[in-house]
């Protein structure tokens, strides 16, 4: 049995798998999982989790009857791997004095309009935005063509995983947009940041910047290049490192540190997503979690395991990290995601001939023939994933290419 500090996981199906969290944590930590059991799915998880840690399940509890529950373990810490637990670790940290991000800062991170406004502030540069106020009427519709101008990006303010992200071309379609929706409210307006002149790389012109944040000093771990999206605006994953010149990342890790003290916070784990445009840097987003790919592409390729210095930083040590982190590969995790026309997949052949390849370790398939796909779920529907490592950029040019092959799955279409 493992003994050591106990570790708090906030824990719901969309979280890091639950061995990836475990092995992170071997010899470092016991577990204590925070489930619900009410959400689909998580009744059976739970059964699995109990044989490696104590569990908590919340369906039903009250905040203060939850508070309760967790403070009768006595954490020594606690953290969540998905954005809509980000809440429930925030405030239960600061119900039980463990460390962690501010509850306010963590509203900045889940609500992409705050974040604007708190970023806006602090003098960050990022593109043009506004709110939606309600009724999203004539007048609504003039108020906001006058703030930007045409194209323009409609998003949901607690959106994640590239959910729900669509295109503004026009006036008259920013008016059907906004009628189509419920709560208009609930969504940001965004001006279409302007892309990069095409290159001969499978690059986008898009990067991020993990970082930890330990009492105030900041560790940057590297820059991570980011595969070209898909339509809409869906990840089809990245690469660790990125070709970036070495001249250019401290700018990159001031802008990172930039976007962090804009959120008031002097704790946590961050992500800083970052597109280039021909008029200079702009800010995307920054979330409050390392993302899918990253804690695999960084271990791969420098050793560094990021999973478990969040850990210990959850666990109230102070965690340092000197970056760039140095690397002795390139590793990268490839997405496949579905077209936007795509209904349903039909058929699943040829992956095997991408195991073939020097380098590549997993080959995930998230999708069975005859499951439906929608591009509004963004990343929640690939349909497969490719994880490995390579010697240089220019390997990885070939290992996109092949990955990217219009060969692999066939899908269903409306008629």
């Amino acid at each position: 049995m493992t003994q050591g500090p106990l570790l708090a996981v906030v824990y719901s199906p969309r979280s890091r798998p639950w061995t990836e969290i475990l092995d992170a944590g071997s010899g470092l930590c016991r577990f204590l999982w925070i489930v619900d059991t009410s959400e689909p799915g998580v009744e059976s998880t739970a059964k699995v989790l109990r044989k490696v840690g104590k569990v908590i399940d919340s369906a039903g509890c009250t905040e203060q009857e939850l508070i309760q529950l967790v403070y009768a373990e006595h954490p020594d810490g606690i953290t969540s791997y998905v954005d809509t637990d980000l809440h429930r670790q925030a405030w239960l940290a600061a119900a039980l004095d463990l460390p962690g991000p501010s509850v306010r800062a963590v509203t900045l991170l889940t609500d992409k309009l705050l974040q604007r406004e708190a970023l806006e502030a602090a003098g960050v540069p990022e593109p043009r935005f506004s709110e939606i106020r309600e009724p999203a009427n004539k007048d609504e519709v003039e108020r906001l063509c006058g703030l930007m101008s045409f194209p323009m990006l409609l998003k949901p303010r607690d959106g994640t995983a590239c959910r729900g992200i669509s295109l503004v071309s026009d006036a008259e379609d920013l008016v059907r947009q906004l009628g189509e929706l419920e709560r208009p409210s609930q969504m940001i307006l965004e001006e279409r940041m302007e892309d990069l002149p095409p290159s001969d790389t499978p690059y986008a012109d898009r990067v991020s910047i993990d970082s930890i944040v330990s009492d105030g000093v900041f560790s940057h771990l590297g820059i991570t290049g980011l595969f070209p999206m898909m339509p809409p605006f869906r990840s089809s994953g990245g690469f660790f490192p990125a070709d970036v010149p070495p001249a250019e990342i401290p700018e990159l890790f001031e802008m990172a540190t930039a976007c962090i003290e804009a959120l008031g916070s002097d704790s946590g784990c961050y992500r800083t997503e970052i597109k280039l445009t021909p008029r200079g840097r702009k800010i995307i987003e920054i979330n409050g979690r390392p993302t899918g790919l990253t804690p695999a592409c960084v271990k791969l390729a420098s050793g560094v395991p990021v999973l478990q210095l969040c850990m210990r930083l959850a666990l109230g040590e102070h965690v340092t990290v000197e970056g760039p982190v140095a690397c002795d590969r390139v590793a990268y995790r490839y997405y496949c995601e579905p077209p936007i026309a795509a209904e349903r997949v039909l058929g699943i052949t040829g992956l095997e001939k991408l195991s073939e390849l020097p380098g590549v370790l997993d080959i995930d398939v998230h999708k069975e023939v005859g499951d439906p796909v929608d591009w509004r779920n963004g990343s929640l529907d690939k349909v497969f994933q490719v994880t490995g490592t390579v010697a240089d950029h220019a390997e990885l040019a070939e290992h996109y290419r092949a990955c990217t092959q219009d060969t692999y799955i066939t899908y269903e279409y409306p008629d």
